[in-house]
């Protein structure tokens, strides 16, 4: 197993976490629907169940990441695949995988394809004393919706149809728009970048977010598409066995 460093944000880095602060630049609104009070209450669902495909074209060949999670405001479950890959001579690199599971206090990250080192393929990592601003908490939060509502928090949307569709930009240069998307992006900095979002005619959730955009020297395209759903229901941890993970502090001395 790596030491202190997440394997999210590994997999985060081959493709390139409640209330927050909603400081909008513009809005819109479509059939009554207000999409940045919209964003608002989606912020504050008590829970949230999403899919998110993370996917970056450099030279025709896409990297492509996965992820598929559930959070509340102390638990966390994200499952997360990286696309095979697929060189000039048609070998096939197939993807990796990972897992995270919050429940507070602790942190469980599995090994890349769950890999067993002396039968143990889980890392436990104590986090309830940990600032948010800490980076394995910040990775974590990078996993679920709050960085996209953030980003629409920063757009200008406008309404483009009567369902509850919008649509519009965000300014790539926004410091909120660049560490939002420093994770998901791999780092880079991506211009252009367009956001369609749908809220939900039931709840008044947003339910679709996409965004695009591309480098400055337009070799490198990104996309993002994630669907949010399962607001309120239940987040399922179940923690591994003991004698499946290691303490950090373990790992630390070599044990």
């Amino acid at each position: 197993m790596r030491k202190r460093v997440l394997l999210c944000a590994i997999l985060l880095a081959l493709v390139g976490a409640g209330a927050f602060a909603l400081a909008a630049l513009a809005g819109g609104t479509s059939a009554g629907v207000d999409v940045l009070k919209a964003n608002a209450r989606t912020a504050h669902a008590p829970s949230v169940h999403y899919a998110f495909t993370v996917r970056l074209i450099k030279s025709r060949q896409p990297l492509v990441l996965h992820i598929a999670g559930a959070s509340s405001r102390d638990e966390l479950a994200v499952r997360l695949r990286l696309g095979d890959v697929k060189l000039p001579d048609g070998t096939v690199l197939p993807g990796a995988t990972g897992a995270i599971m919050l429940s507070q206090p602790f942190l469980y990250e599995r090994a890349p394809g769950g890999i067993q080192v002396n039968g143990m393929s889980w890392l436990r990592l104590s986090v309830g004393h940990k600032s948010p601003r800490s980076q394995v908490l910040s990775t974590v939060r990078a996993m679920t919706p709050a960085p996209l509502l953030r980003v629409v928090a920063e757009s200008r949307l406008h309404a483009v149809s009567t369902d509850g569709a919008f649509a519009g930009t965000v300014d790539y240069a926004d410091p909120v728009v660049q560490t939002a998307l420093a994770r998901l992006g791999a780092g880079l900095q991506f211009r252009n970048l367009r956001v369609y979002v749908v809220v939900g005619k039931g709840d008044g959730l947003i339910h679709r977010f996409q965004l695009t955009g591309r480098t400055a020297d337009g070799r490198t395209r990104f996309s993002l598409h994630a669907r949010l759903y399962g607001f309120g229901a239940p987040v399922s941890v179940v923690p591994p066995k003991p004698g499946t993970f290691m303490d950090e502090q373990l790992q630390q001395l070599g044990v």
